[in-house]
């Protein structure tokens, strides 16, 4: 009786532990090592055969003590995984398991998520951040003026009415409203407001600061726009000195050279990235100059292309789109990649650069690996293949340098030294 106990106990574990193998749930062998050989490792620019080990979920050159097990990666590809600067389909989302699911499955293991609630970050962090999940930093509310960008976005919702084409019949109920001030946004319209608020707003413990920063040399401070130049200014600095990293949203060139001015660390979109196609694009368009000081500061830009899919005039649309992303490629300047849809994840956007056709496979591999990863979390050691970074990783079949959209289609990928199907 006692060997028939003994032998269900090993067939249990054995087929616990094929379970986990299976579904790719190894969080329990994080203290792993493993040498992987054989493998075409990517350095920026190509591909290198070389050797790697894994262990305490960081890269090593040097084999460790003891090696657990050898993978034999018979000459496929790896690549850093991606990221996502402008997620916002997980915090508000009651699926955010299945989204978080999807991310994975596309590589995305980096994820910075602006203007949630603090409802909708207590039940997506949990989430996050862990070996089967993508990484996350939240913003949390987005700082603008009284009754500016985008808090129609918020009180809708929360008066239940959810069609965004209604949110302007019933605009002087909503205004009045404020169910989510202090939450997914902040009114901040003078130095007393900044002062009474920021307490307030750092005790929610944000990773980041969004602020909104819309036509403000017209507009700067007016209802439906955004901070004015000299709150703007304030928020920065305070921020600076708490020691968080602020993202602005922009909508004119203009826009863009002020955040330089200002030292914001990132531009949360491309100026005009809304354009409809008619008109000029004369007030988006980035000088020599902008392009010059984007480079020298490396402050990372999210384009947000995608959003251009319902405009007007799609052509033309298309056409500044292409130039533009030759233009911010031919300069060098550091382009990362986010979404900014509240159904989709990173797969639309990408599809959309890749629908402009004359894709720079190259380039925008580096942008989806290195630039993307780096522009959320640029302290942390990732984006490359080198000793003591984090042990994160996609294995390929095929060269992402000849298809960019190969590299979604993954054979296993690593994620903090943990294997994952």
């Amino acid at each position: 009786m006692l060997s028939m106990i003994i032998d269900m106990k090993k067939i249990f574990t054995s087929l616990t532990l094929f379970t986990c193998l299976f579904f790719g749930l190894q969080a329990q062998n994080t203290t792993k090592n493993y040498e992987f050989r054989n493998g075409l490792w990517y350095d920026g620019k190509g591909f290198v055969k070389a050797t790697w080990f894994t262990s305490n979920g960081l890269l090593s050159k040097k084999a460790p003590s003891k090696v657990d097990s050898v993978i034999d990666l018979e000459g496929k590809y790896l690549i850093p995984p991606f990221g996502d600067a402008h997620c916002s389909s997980v915090s508000e989302n009651p699926s955010a398991a299945n989204t978080l699911s999807m991310y994975l499955g596309e590589g995305v293991y980096y994820l910075q998520i602006m203007g949630n609630t603090q409802e909708g970050r207590s039940a997506s962090a949990p989430l996050m951040n862990k070996p089967t999940a993508p990484d996350a930093v939240f913003s949390n509310g987005v700082i603008t003026c009284t009754l500016g960008f985008p808090f129609l976005e918020y009180e809708g919702p929360a008066n239940k009415i959810k069609n965004p084409t209604l949110w302007g019949e019933r605009y002087a109920e909503l205004k009045t409203s404020q169910k989510m001030l202090g939450n997914g946004y902040w009114y901040i319209d003078n130095k007393e407001a900044l002062a009474a608020n920021w307490d307030k707003l750092k005790m929610q413990n944000p990773g980041i600061i969004y602020i909104c920063l819309l036509d403000v040399m017209n507009n700067g401070g007016k209802e439906g726009k955004g901070l004015s130049a000299e709150v703007a200014k304030l928020v920065v600095k305070k921020a600076h000195k708490a020691g968080l990293r602020v993202f602005a949203q922009v909508e004119t060139a203009e826009d863009l050279r002020l955040g330089q001015k200002l030292g914001v660390d990132g531009f949360a979109n491309l100026p005009g990235n809304n354009w409809d196609g008619t008109g000029d694009t004369k007030k988006f368009e980035l000088n020599d100059a902008d392009l010059k000081t984007l480079v020298k500061k490396k402050t990372p830009v999210v384009l947000l292309l995608s959003h251009a899919q319902a405009a007007a005039n799609k052509a033309a649309v298309q056409d500044f789109h292409k130039k533009t992303l030759k233009k911010l490629k031919d300069a060098g300047v550091m382009v990362a990649m986010g979404s900014d849809d509240m159904q989709r994840t990173l797969r639309m956007e990408l599809n959309y650069w890749f629908g402009l056709g004359d894709l720079d496979d190259a380039w925008t591999l580096q942008v989806l690996c290195e630039n993307t990863p780096k522009a959320i979390y640029p302290k942390r050691k990732i984006a490359k293949f080198e000793d003591g970074y984090e042990a994160n990783f996609l294995v390929l079949s095929d060269n992402p340098l000849t298809n960019v959209l190969k590299s979604r289609v993954q054979v296993f990928k690593v994620k903090n030294g943990v294997l994952l199907k």
